[in-house]
C-alpha cells in the first residue's frame, strides 16, 4: 500500500513538472513567437501589432496566397497541437467537469494569449489561432476521454497521461528544433536590429513623440488615431479635448513628412524598412490590409494642432 501511494504521488509530481515545463513552452511560442522575451529588455525596445477578426482569413490567406504549403500546414498543425496538451491536463484535474465548462475553459485561455498579444504589441492577435487552439483543446479532451475508456485503474491512467507528455514533448522539441529552432526557450539567441533607409528617421527620437497609438483611419487632411493610454497626448484644443482619452483626430497637410515603415521578424533579425509615404498611398495600403497599423505622431512646433511628421508601421 505504501509503495502504491508512494508511487502515485512520484507520478503526480512528475505529471505537474511535465505541465509546468509545456506551459513555460507554450508561453513562449504563443506570446513570443514573434519578438522574443530577450527582445522586451533591450535598448531598442519592439513594439509590433496587428489584429484579425475574420474567421478563416487567415488560414485562406497560406493556402490561397502565399502558396506555400509547409508554411501553412506548420502553422496550422502547430497552433492545434500546442493545445492538446492543456486539454488533457483540464481533463485529468477537473474530471467531474462538464465538457462546456472544460471547452470554456480552453476557450478562455487561448482568447486571453491573443488579448495579451494585442495589449502589449507582441505580434499577431488573429481570431483563426484561437480558433485553431480550441480545436486542439477539443483534440486533447477526447484523448483523455479514450484513455479514460481504455484505461480503468486511475493510476494506470496517470502513467498514460505522464507517458503521453513526454514523448509529445521529445517529439515536439525536435520537430520546432527542425523547423525553427529559436522557438526553443533554451536557444534564445540575442536579437539583431535591421534598419533599411532609416536616414529618412534622422532628428526624430521614437521616444519622444508626441502621440502614439493605432492608426484608425485616413482622411482628407486628417487622420483618426486611437491612443495608447501609455502615452500622453500634447492636444490642448476645443476639437480633440472631448475624445484625448481615446481617439484623436489630427490634421495633416502637404508639409508633413510621412514615413512607413514596415517591419519584418526573421529568426532573430528584426528588419524594419523605411519608405517615405504619401497620404494617398498610406490609404490605399490601409483599404489592402487586415491589419491595423501603429502611428508615431511628431506634432509642428508652430501649430500643436498638426502633424509634422506620421510614423506609420506595419507588420509584414
Amino acid at each position: 500500500m505504501g509503495f502504491k501511494l508512494d508511487r502515485r504521488r512520484m507520478l503526480q509530481i512528475i505529471f505537474y513538472m511535465l505541465f509546468a515545463a509545456y506551459a513555460l513552452f507554450a508561453l513562449n511560442i504563443i506570446l513570443f513567437k514573434t519578438i522574443p522575451l530577450t527582445a522586451l529588455f533591450t535598448a531598442q525596445p519592439v513594439s509590433l501589432r496587428s489584429i484579425n477578426i475574420i474567421p478563416f482569413h487567415t488560414i485562406g490567406v497560406y493556402f490561397t496566397e502565399s502558396m506555400d504549403i509547409e508554411r501553412a500546414l506548420t502553422n496550422i498543425c502547430g497552433n492545434i497541437v500546442i493545445f492538446a496538451p492543456l486539454g488533457i491536463f483540464i481533463s485529468y484535474i477537473d474530471v467531474k467537469r462538464s465538457l462546456g465548462f472544460k471547452a470554456c475553459i480552453l476557450l478562455m485561455t487561448t482568447l486571453s494569449f491573443e488579448i495579451l498579444q494585442y495589449v502589449f504589441a507582441l505580434g499577431s492577435s488573429d481570431v483563426d489561432d484561437i480558433l485553431l487552439n480550441f480545436t486542439g483543446g477539443l483534440i486533447g479532451i477526447a484523448i483523455y476521454i479514450v484513455l479514460s475508456k481504455i484505461i480503468h485503474s486511475r493510476d494506470h491512467l496517470l502513467m498514460a497521461i505522464v507517458g503521453f507528455f513526454l514523448l509529445a514533448g521529445i517529439s515536439g522539441t525536435m520537430v520546432i528544433g527542425k523547423v525553427d529552432r529559436s522557438l526553443l526557450p533554451f536557444a534564445a539567441t540575442e536579437m539583431v536590429y535591421v534598419d533599411e533607409n532609416k536616414q529618412l528617421m534622422a532628428g526624430l527620437d521614437e521616444g519622444k513623440a508626441d502621440l502614439f497609438g493605432d492608426l484608425i483611419s485616413v482622411e482628407a487632411g486628417a487622420i483618426n488615431v486611437k491612443r495608447n493610454p501609455k502615452y500622453n497626448v500634447i492636444l490642448e484644443t476645443p476639437q480633440t479635448s472631448e475624445t484625448r482619452d481615446e481617439y484623436s483626430s489630427i490634421p495633416y497637410d502637404a508639409s508633413t513628412k510621412i514615413i512607413i515603415r514596415h517591419i519584418i521578424f526573421v529568426k532573430d533579425q528584426l528588419i524594419s524598412r523605411y519608405n517615405e509615404g504619401t497620404a494617398s498611398g498610406l490609404a490605399s495600403i490601409l483599404d489592402s490590409t487586415d491589419t491595423v497599423p501603429t502611428v508615431r505622431v511628431w506634432l509642428s512646433s508652430e501649430n500643436k494642432q498638426a502633424a509634422q511628421t506620421l510614423l506609420i508601421s506595419f507588420m509584414d
